[in-house]
């Protein structure tokens, strides 16, 4: 079974049992049935993977059932699909009741991340969606008065005093507003590295540095600050148990709650989130019965409402602002309790390149909401006592938990017009809490039920029922406690590849498919919630950090006079006169052509018309104001206008291209002179399939070898790092390479048989030039039908691509990842911008497209490519054409470059394959073999 292979591989490779839980490392979670059967476990998998190198520990002796299998030192690169395949085969295999692998879940985002690196990516990428742009109330303090704890520390001057609030985060760094007195040293751990230490290391290369330090201070800072936390005489223990609270691993984080149990503390506040875990939920429920308070960040930028808050044991906590109105970053649902300031709370802050001074600033996000409900937690447990509050909650036979959750919904305030069913009770009221008596506390009512139509109502209800299901409140007739982490890893995926703006969340670049196990009982529920992602593509392009677009767009509209040169002032000389009237009857004779050639629609035959009727009063604008002066609509016709002028993309057709549409263009003489050469070219470039899939392109580049991206690569095979560090791929099944023009068939298509080598990076979904994003694959030479297609020439001459010239790009684009058509302004959706284009060119995905377009930036000017190889070109790529490629406009169309990624309207990304044979990173064997001129 090629699950198992690759953990038999693991296994080699394992480096001791250590058992710590060390992030980034393959582990699984193991339920047994009964805790009597540990002692057989550790046989079973040692002959179930004929060595004994792994480590298997007891999570906690709080949960005898859960055992952590890992296998330190051997680095999780392996999709999050194959490891929950991994883990439903160990599930049959050691007979267990679950088996949940630690996958990095990237539901819960954080906004403020940019705050506490200094800038960084994923928080730009979040920006245009969560990231609110009002300014900071003047007032410091302005979030505890919000929520009204001032006023109760008015009631009660404890103000927290005897509490103990465990927090399982990042760990904390030295500040002045977290002062050393009110941290728990002697209950603090690290659940991460081993010890008993929580300090943040600060490390930059972290994704969240300073998180836990940030969080910290909303709960438990002194008041003679910059800031102050709701419970200012509360005692603090930190739990290291992350080092990126949007890459979410379920093991540590329930040894975190466990800890915090032994440790006594009263409060669990957590400002993270992921998918379903059964040991969280089963930690969950230690602490509960234990008789603590548990919280939870609702989520931040994914829409609904992330794990552990949307346990109906745990107090979920979502966002406002502070006019009381929902944060715009703000997850929700019915699985939110209480709601509590999350936009502009001031916070101390420690960054790593802070040099060691912190400062105070507004943060954004539901950490520091519910940091701020674990203060006034906090003032709850002080002023009543722990005793009397257990003894009450005892006297009633419910829980701490139910008592308090009872007590914060009846005293919330409730804003004018509150969506109780997406937001909670209310805004969370500390004076109103202390003042209802504990006898006066109502009993719990039900949760509220959903009307047919709830107004704001999210577009994700779907996704929140697999949540629900997943912890016991299915229909019965599946196996939850086996499937459900992973039923809600793929719902939470497949809604993100369907929502503009989120693919940066997601965990593979490549849609994933259900394991074995439940594919074959894939419920109801679960179906609907995949159904987000029928028309998102099936793999994304890494996209690079937006920067401002190079191109000038003018020059790509206005008509050229031969001989003249290109430029700016030129552009708009040439709009005079009859200029503009020859732009607008190429515009209509372009557009005449597609409709010609395409299968056509009411709706698209107006969006072309639109085009047309609106090309002057838009290109004036544009010379008078430039790009920033466009509405939206005026920007989606210059991109219609470059497109069918400047930059087209070109469907192939049996080798060749339609010479009507080519002479509408500034490309004609070009074209007709390579048109001898291209169905030779056309032949060498495939769409890689995996189960019939397209997850990307290649190019043929040698005998029986294809070109193709690395990040393709980790799309249709999974990676095992040896001691040795030589690389061990996986293969997926039916993978292949089809050169039929419209992917259509199997008279063309070529069994994919191993990959031979790639750049020793992963990829992933962050571009660094630093590493190679290349992967050449081994594919069959000969099928049913035919021979592989000869290979075309590789451009040797590394200094080819220092030029700027003239070049094309030539594979199979996929539907486009909408994130990669957002707007550079910001002044539009991606959706509004990639669906109007879509339908104004009637352009098929997955099918073959020639695209001409100029080197704008030769090898050796790209800024950060220490390597001078990579060049970047401004084609019309439709979003990205992974591992298509980049051909010069001379005799035999000779291959320059691999295309690796992209964003529309700002830039393309390419490797010189010239400098990659230089720089020596591929086997010198293997570079010797391919096809150079």
């Amino acid at each position: 079974m090629a699950d198992l292979d690759i953990l038999r591989a693991a296994s080699e490779a394992c480096q001791g049992e250590d058992p710590v839980l060390r992030p980034g490392i393959i582990r699984f979670q193991l339920e047994l049935k009964n805790a009597s059967e540990t002692a057989r476990l550790h046989k079973d998998i040692k002959a179930l993977l004929g060595s004994g190198r792994f480590s298997l520990a007891p999570l906690s002796s709080l949960l005898p059932t859960f055992q952590v299998l890992q296998f330190p030192g051997v680095a999780r690169t392996i999709a999050p699909d194959r490891l929950f395949a991994i883990a439903d085969a160990l599930v049959d295999a050691l007979d267990l009741v679950s088996c949940t692998p630690d996958i990095g879940s990237t539901l819960y985002a954080e906004p403020d991340a940019r705050s506490l690196r200094g800038n960084a990516p994923e928080s730009v990428a979040l920006d245009a969606f969560c990231w609110s742009q009002a300014p900071a109330p003047r007032d410091p303090h302005w979030s505890v008065k919000a929520v009204r704890a001032t006023e109760a520390w008015a009631i009660s001057p404890k103000k927290g005093e005897g509490v103990i609030v465990a927090q399982p985060d990042t760990g904390v760094a030295s500040h002045p507003d977290l002062d050393t007195e009110a941290i728990r040293f002697d209950l603090a751990t690290d659940i991460i590295s081993g010890d008993r230490d929580p300090t943040d290391p600060l490390d930059p290369t972290f994704a969240n540095p300073g998180h836990g330090t940030a969080t910290g201070s909303v709960v438990i800072s002194r008041e003679r600050g910059g800031m102050v936390g709701s419970a200012p005489a509360a005692s603090l223990v930190p739990i290291r148990c992350t080092t990126d609270v949007k890459i979410f691993d379920g093991t540590p984080v329930a040894a975190a709650i466990l800890h915090a149990v032994t440790a006594k503390a009263d409060i669990i506040t957590m400002s993270l989130g992921g998918i379903y875990s059964r040991s969280i939920g089963a930690a969950v429920g230690v602490a509960v019965d234990a008789g603590l308070i548990v919280l939870a960040a609702a989520g931040n930028c994914v829409g609904f409402v992330v794990y552990p808050a949307s346990d109906d044991r745990v107090i979920g906590v979502a966002g406002v602002d502070a006019n009381d109105k929902p944060w715009k970053g703000t997850s929700a649902g019915p699985s939110v309790t209480i709601a509590a300031p999350a936009e502009n709370v001031y916070v101390a802050r420690r960054t790593p390149l802070d040099g060691g001074v912190g400062t105070v600033s507004g943060g954004q996000g539901t950490s520091f909401a519910v940091a701020t409900t674990a203060g006034v937690a906090a003032l709850w447990i002080s002023h009543f006592g722990r005793a009397k509050i257990r003894a009450e909650a005892k006297r009633r036979g419910v829980t701490v938990q139910e008592l308090f959750r009872s007590a914060l919904t009846t005293t919330a305030r409730r804003p004018l017009r509150w969506n109780s069913w997406l937001y909670g009770a209310g805004v969370i009221d500390a004076a109103a809490l202390l003042r209802l008596s504990l006898t006066k506390i109502p009993r719990a009512s039900e949760p509220p039920i959903a009307p047919e139509s709830v107004p704001d109502a999210p577009r994700n209800v779907a996704v929140a029922q697999v949540f629900a299901a997943a912890q016991g409140r299915g229909d019965g007739r599946t196996d939850w406690a086996r499937f459900g982490a992973e039923a809600t890893f793929l719902a939470a995926d497949a809604w993100r590849r369907g929502d503009a703006g989120r693919s940066v969340l997601l965990e593979s670049p490549a849609r994933p498919m259900p394991s074995p196990g439940l594919a074959t009982a894939a419920p109801a529920v679960l179906k609907r919630g995949l159904n987000y992602a029928s028309t998102a593509p099936h793999i994304l392009s890494p996209l690079p950090p937006p920067s401002p677009s190079r191109r000038q767009a003018l020059t790509m509209i206005a008509p050229v006079r031969p001989g003249q040169e290109s430029t700016l002032a030129s552009a708009r000389a040439n709009l005079d006169g009859t200029g503009m009237r020859n732009l607008q009857d190429l515009v209509e004779r372009a557009l005449a052509q597609i409709e010609a050639d395409s299968d056509t629609t009411l709706e698209a035959s107006a969006a072309r018309r639109d085009v047309i009727n609106k090309t002057e009063n838009v290109v004036r604008t544009l010379v008078t104001g430039g790009e920033a002066a466009l509405s939206i609509e005026g920007r989606i016709v210059v991109e219609a206008l470059i497109r069918l002028k400047g930059r087209p993309a070109f469907k192939i057709n049996d080798g060749a291209i339609s010479k009507a549409q080519a002479e509408t263009t500034d490309w004609a003489a070009a074209l007709f002179a390579a048109e001898p050469f291209l169905p030779a070219l056309c032949a060498t470039v495939g769409r890689i399939d995996l189960n019939g899939d397209h997850v990307g392109t290649g190019f043929i580049c040698g005998p029986g070898l294809v070109t193709t991206n690395r990040h393709v690569a980790e799309a249709i095979a999974d990676l095992v790092r040896g001691v040795d560090g030589v690389d061990r791929w996986f293969l997926r099944d039916n993978v292949s390479i089809n050169f039929d023009d419209r992917g259509r068939g199997n008279e063309k298509r070529f069994r994919v048989r191993e990959i031979v080598a790639a750049g020793s990076a992963h990829i992933g979904d962050s571009v660094d030039f630093a590493h190679l994003d290349m992967a050449i694959l081994d594919v069959e030479t000969e099928n049913a039908k035919g021979k592989l297609p000869r290979p075309i020439g590789l451009i040797k001459d590394p200094e080819e691509a220092r030029l700027s010239q003239d070049v094309a790009v030539l594979g199979y684009p996929a539907r486009p990842d909408l994130g990669a058509l957002d707007d550079p302004s910001g002044k539009e959706t991606a959706e509004t911008i990639g669906r109007r284009l879509a339908m104004i060119f009637g352009l098929d995905y997955g099918r073959k497209y020639f695209s001409p377009c100029i080197i704008d930036q030769p090898a050796g000017t790209v800024k950060g490519d220490g390597r001078s190889w990579i060049i970047t070109h401004d084609a019309t790529t439709l979003a990205g054409s992974s591992g298509s490629s980049v051909l010069r406009f001379t005799d035999g169309l000779p291959i320059l470059g691999l295309h690796f990624a992209g964003r529309v309207m700002t830039a393309n990304y390419a490797h010189s394959l010239a400098a990659i044979a230089q720089s020596g990173v591929l086997p010198a064997g293997l570079t010797g073999r391919l096809n150079w001129v």
